[in-house]
């Protein structure tokens, strides 16, 4: 094991001065980390990442236990399958209209309170496994970008190893204000994040390993090097390298890494994989694979950030499908009754009428509520503050402009269509004008047309198999690997605790 440092800034967004400030976020209680919220039903929506709708794999009236699959990728679909993280029975497969506007079915389960595990959950003693059959484990465990993006984690896996990558780089930026869960994960998983990261790296065929971190988070980096320390003869060969950022937000946004870390200007289609010969995985996307691969537990619960304007309040372990009313039940003094809910964080989520039907999904890393801003009838004053800001280099009042006035085609051309919808903008508008929520979602549905790089070069041939409705998603997934890959990654004596 090596382990080297660089220091590095991503481009423009802003340093916080105020109530926002960064180092704050530290005020979460610690205590609570380990409290899992256990949600009298789930909704379950069928659409969780990026990519196709999976089909209920159940019925209604049918008993559920926690790690069951229920529901599975069609054959030939992008898709992975979705796993129930409560016992009890199904009442219900309805549509749902999801806050970011996709229509799903979705199962809906009764909690039985009885918290049964499905027989293939169970600890694995022996994690001396094939790179094949972590694939398989993740592809099954049903693992997707938990940052947000939400692309199925094998997909990635594959595109990686066929192209060649020669870095594996763990985000670890997470920089929304309030938003904490996955500097927990950090602290409370280190040892899951850091093998996590060997095995998903083994499986590509690579040995370089680059963590991507806040300089100002040093609790978060001592536990992944005390982590390296105690798993050190488990993992040599690879070489670790912490790559240290300012405190700023946005940063983590893929092209920005492209910038930031290759000097690389990412065009639309363009991957970090074929241009900059590197794959990013979230942090709690690496420590829920390695629980998957040690635990034979799939992704059915993950860290969600509760938070309000006034305060931090938690961080929960919370099933996923947990709808957002029940999460606001385990915080003291968290009424939502005169307060608009986000689902998400304060500046990247989006605003939900009803908290009662509206879940948490994989990709949701927090909820919170905040004071409805009334809109302000106030001119543009052409400070240019938002372009200042904008780690996209856009000018955000330009493209506002245009995209009110109907003149898609001109917004086309001034690059409306790379906005990320961090909400910066808004955030430093001193005519407090609500362009990013425009600019993001003109964005979205121009992103939307099938020229995704992740839908090219064969990736549907890792999720075309319906045997993950097997009673045993880990002897199934070993059973499909080819007898012909005998690499196998360096886990010998590893035993979960």
């Amino acid at each position: 094991m090596s382990i080297g440092r660089h220091n590095r800034s991503f481009h423009k967004g802003f340093y916080s001065d105020n109530a926002l400030d960064f180092s704050k976020r530290s005020s979460f209680d610690r205590d609570v980390m380990l409290e899992r919220v256990y949600p009298r039903r789930l909704i379950l929506p069928m659409l969780q990442h990026y990519g196709d709708e999976c089909v209920p794999a159940v019925k209604i009236g049918q008993t559920v236990t926690i790690g069951q699959c229920i529901g599975a990728p069609a054959p030939g679909s992008m898709a992975v399958p979705i796993h129930s993280g409560i016992s009890g029975t199904v009442t219900d497969i309805k549509p749902v209209v999801l806050p970011d506007g996709r229509t799903s079915r979705a199962v809906m389960i009764e909690g039985d309170r009885k918290r049964t595990f499905h027989p293939s959950v169970r600890p694995r003693n022996n994690v001396n496994v094939s790179a094949a059959t972590v694939m398989g484990i993740i592809r099954d465990a049903g693992i997707v970008g938990m940052g947000g993006e939400g692309i199925p984690t094998i997909v990635k896996l594959n595109r990686a190893k066929r192209m060649k990558v020669k870095e594996l780089l763990i985000n670890c930026l997470q920089s929304e204000p309030y938003a904490d869960s996955d500097y927990l994960i950090l602290c409370e998983y280190a040892d899951y994040v850091i093998m996590g990261a060997v095995a998903m790296a083994g499986a590509c065929g690579l040995h370089v390993i680059n963590i991507l971190i806040s300089k100002d988070r040093k609790n978060e980096i001592a536990a992944l090097r005390n982590a390296m320390e105690r798993s050190f003869s488990k993992y040599s060969g690879y070489a670790f390298n912490f790559i240290y950022l300012k405190p700023r937000f946005p940063q983590g946004y893929y092209r920005m890494v492209a910038r930031t870390l290759y000097d690389v200007n990412l065009e639309e289609g363009e991957s970090l994989e074929g241009r900059c010969r590197a794959v990013m995985f979230n942090c709690s996307t690496v420590y829920a694979c390695w629980n998957a691969i040690a635990e034979s537990m799939p992704l059915t619960s993950r860290a969600v950030s509760i938070s309000t304007e006034d305060g931090l309040l938690r961080n929960v372990i919370a099933p996923i499908g947990t709808p957002v009313s029940e999460l606001f039940d385990t915080a003291s003094n968290a009424s939502s009754s005169s307060k608009v809910v986000v689902w998400g964080n304060c500046f990247t989520g989006l605003q939900i009428d009803n908290p009662e039907t509206t879940p948490i999904l994989k990709t949701t890393s927090g909820v919170c509520l905040i004071t409805d801003v009334a809109e302000v009838d106030a001119p543009c004053t052409g400070c240019g503050r938002c372009s200042d800001v904008c780690p996209m280099d856009l000018e955000p009042d330009k493209l506002y402009k245009l995209i009110a006035g109907g003149k898609e085609q001109a917004a086309d051309k001034f690059g409306a269509a790379r906005c990320i919808n961090c909400g910066v903008c808004s955030y430093i508008c001193p005519s407090h004008i609500k362009m990013g929520s425009l600019i993001g979602g003109y964005a979205s549905t121009k992103r939307k047309a099938p020229a995704s790089p992740y839908l090219a070069v064969g990736d549907r041939q890792w999720v075309d198999d319906v045997s993950l409705l097997s009673a045993d998603q880990v002897s199934t997934a070993e059973s499909r690997q080819p007898s012909r890959d005998t690499m196998t990654l360096p886990f010998e004596g590893w035993e979960s605790e």
